[in-house]
């Protein structure tokens, strides 16, 4: 299995034997294209000059499906001709966009935007002028989208809610790609803003798609360093201000072991007197992208020096009393 192809890399040569056949096909159709599309003379001809008058045209004598697919192979070139100058404009039109837009977070949440907006329209176009290539009114369809535009978007309110949504969230500039936010009680990475929803990918790998409209509230934790904290519990034996001396004296070697942190490590006191052990408080601040390694980081730290000065880690304990 570790020799096995991936299927990242499959996709990317298919696509790319594609790309190059419709490019072929498309410089062939232009060098060729009288004798591809000419009806009378060209190679997929169906009918001939009528020899009694010669402004009128015949069809040939032929079976129909030979028929058939003389007239449907012109019209296959020229639908690939269309898919493959939209695939080239929309290749184009991206790198301008991925380069104008590049450097600041801010500047690469709009990018994606605007690069979601632009192959929509592509889309459109490239769509419209295949039903042309088919022989299509085109102008009588756009005339009809317009109609059919207004009913479809009365019907389709939270769609429209949801893109107005997502160009406020842009423009607000409140919400990046790669900031660490919670949103409903999810915390993830924002890995994309498009058109009607948002993409955010936790630490392990899990994505969930929120619709824009439905992002009222949200915390976003990476504007600004965090402050993980930690409980450390002790005996109810052990001194307090013992332990706070231990951790004072210990405090530049526990700093060591903990590369994660930006700041010094808060010894906040006592946060609470559990059933078992007398809970302390510690905190220091971080990185978002870090929240997590540092808590690990201040536990290990603290449980190992604590047990090497005989601050033991107490465990759940119950008396019994006998009358």
């Amino acid at each position: 299995m570790e020799n096995a192809p991936k299927k990242g890399s499959k996709t990317f040569v298919v696509g790319l034997i594609l790309l190059v056949l419709f490019a072929a096909v498309t410089v062939l159709s232009f060098v060729f294209y009288n004798q591809i599309n000419d009806p009378v003379n060209g190679w997929f001809a169906i009918y001939k000059v009528d020899p009694e008058d010669s402004s009128k045209l015949i069809e040939l004598s032929m079976s129909p499906l030979l028929k058939f697919i003389y007239s449907i192979i012109p019209k296959l070139i020229g639908t690939i001709r269309v898919l493959f100058v939209t695939l080239l404009v929309l290749y184009i039109v991206c790198g301008v966009i991925k380069a104008i837009f590049k450097g600041t977070p801010r500047k690469i949440t709009i990018g994606k935007l605007v690069n979601s907006i632009v192959k929509v329209v592509i889309w459109v176009v490239c769509v419209i002028a295949v039903l042309a290539v088919w022989g299509m009114n085109v102008g009588a369809l756009i005339a009809s989208a317009g109609v059919l535009t207004l009913v479809v978007g009365l019907g389709m309110q939270s769609l429209i809610a949801d893109v107005v949504a997502g160009i406020f969230l842009v423009c607000d500039g409140t919400l990046q790609v790669g900031d660490i936010v919670t949103i409903d009680g999810w915390r993830g990475t924002v890995q994309e803003i498009g058109i009607r929803n948002t993409k955010l990918i936790n630490y392990s790998g899990d994505i969930r798609v929120a619709n824009n409209s439905t992002i009222k509230v949200y915390v976003n934790q990476s504007r600004e360093d965090s402050y993980p904290t930690v409980l450390v519990g002790i005996p109810y034996e052990e001194n307090v201000q013992r332990v706070k001396e231990v951790f004072e004296a210990n405090r530049a070697r526990i700093q060591s072991m903990c590369p994660s942190l930006v700041s010094d490590i808060d010894f906040n006191g006592v946060e609470e007197l559990a059933d078992s052990s007398v809970n302390l408080h510690f905190g220091a601040k971080c990185k978002e992208d870090n929240f997590f390694a540092a808590q690990r980081e201040m536990r290990g730290a603290i449980k190992t020096v604590f047990e090497e000065n005989g601050i033991s880690v107490p465990f759940p304990q119950v008396d019994v009393h006998n009358k």
